[in-house]
């Protein structure tokens, strides 16, 4: 296996965002808002580590 060296900052503003729209989207959608909370919370997690921060990629 090789080792990842590349350090990604998680873009939290843009991840937690999208996540709060999809999750809380879907929560409404089906009627349930313990759902949509944690959708919420799970998609924009992986989201915000999905889309890294602008300017980390070209950071050595």
């Amino acid at each position: 296996m090789t080792k990842n060296t590349k350090n990604a900052t998680p873009n939290w503003i843009a991840g937690l965002a999208a996540g709060v729209a999809l999750g809380m989207g879907l929560g409404v959608t089906l009627h349930n808002l313990l759902l949509g909370l944690a959708m919420s919370l799970c998609l924009g997690v992986a989201l915000a580590y999905a889309l890294p921060a602008k300017g980390t990629q070209d950071q050595q």
